[in-house]
């Protein structure tokens, strides 16, 4: 099987020739190496690879141009960010699978975290055994390992099945690991396997704290995450129209959606952002919810943090509630980091 490996970067090139290397490096090379790139002259032009400009950060765009890019003789198409990287063998490992298994449209493998040194932590990434997840069982998975199928670089896809949804992934900002997952479930074909084939890096996103120095760094790096959450909400809103199959999958969506509202409720009011995403009014989420516990969208327990969480809105306000949980948040941070 013949494989490609496309690499994106934005605004973000310490780490590439890191990742570069664990691509070329592989006991198996990539036949195709695709780049995508704000800046390509930032690159090592001497590497053998399609390099595509792209001046904006929607990464689904970026995997739509790809795409485009792709030989006609790829079978298998590997994803990777340009702060992570890939162990030796995974490309050849995971080729071995979908040649063994024809009923499989997507591959999704564990990770090893590490730090932005490179230092590996204490910490695995994956549902820690290997699992055919279809409509009957994701919603137990997710639940059980909330980040076992998260990451862009742990996924892997046929090219056939990225070439029919690439025009879906096109409108995708943020979420592509949970694009990739939801539209390969609707085809019942995603396996996750435990084998610790990537290395991500946490600390360096929009997404993650990183280095927290002092409560003022942690109210920054918390403005960039409300601001990811409201990009990654509309891609949640996105995926809940192109799921129509997977039932399961399509509440496991609203139910995200619900929390992330909920959540942004608090937050906008206190952040700024240069997009805010559009928010139902509390008293919408109350009765929403109440209406998703009978359906079984959310669970009495979700019933009642949603509850809790509209009724500490109304009574102190949102921007106390934000504060709150800022003060709470910072006070883990610090007791994980000691």
């Amino acid at each position: 099987m013949k494989s490609a490996v496309i690499i994106t970067v934005y605004k973000r090139y310490k780490y590439i020739d890191e990742a570069l290397n664990s691509v070329l490096s592989q006991t198996v090379k990539p036949d195709q190496i695709i780049i995508v790139a704000d800046d390509p002259k930032k690159l090592n032009n001497s590497i053998n690879a399609t390099v595509i400009e792209a001046d904006y950060p929607q990464f689904g765009k970026m995997i739509f141009e790809a795409v485009n890019a792709l030989r006609d003789d790829i079978d298998i198409v590997y994803f990777l960010d340009d702060d992570d990287v890939f162990y030796r063998n995974k490309i050849e490992y995971i080729n071995r699978i979908f040649e063994k298994r024809s009923d499989i449209v997507t591959v999704h493998n564990s990770s090893q975290l590490i730090d932005e040194n490179g230092n590996l932590l204490n910490l695995t990434w994956g549902i820690p055994f290997e699992v055919l997840v279809n409509k009957n069982n994701f919603r137990k998975m997710h639940h059980l390992y909330p980040f076992g199928l998260v990451n862009n670089s742990s996924y892997s896809t046929r090219k056939e099945f990225l070439a029919e949804i690439k025009k879906n992934l096109s409108y995708i900002v943020i979420g592509l690991d949970e694009a990739l997952l939801y539209l390969s479930l609707e085809h019942n074909g995603l396996l996750h396997i435990p084998e610790k084939l990537t290395m991500y890096r946490i600390g360096t996103g929009i997404s993650t704290y990183g280095k927290v120095i002092d409560y003022s760094k942690f109210l920054e790096n918390k403005n960039k995450l409300v601001c990811h959450y409201n990009r990654i909400l509309e891609d949640y809103r996105y995926l809940r129209s192109l799921i129509t199959s997977c039932v399961p999958c399509k509440k496991e969506i609203q139910r995200t959606i619900l929390f992330h509202e909920l959540y942004l409720r608090a937050e906008n009011e206190v952040f700024n952002c240069d997009y805010k995403a559009q928010l139902s009014s509390l008293s919408s989420l109350l009765l929403s919810s109440i209406r998703y516990c009978s359906d079984g969208t959310i669970s009495v327990k979700d019933l009642y943090k949603v509850t809790k969480g509209v009724l500490a809105q109304l009574i102190l306000g949102k921007k106390k509630v934000s504060e709150m949980r800022s003060k709470r948040d910072f006070a883990r941070l610090q007791n994980v980091k000691t």
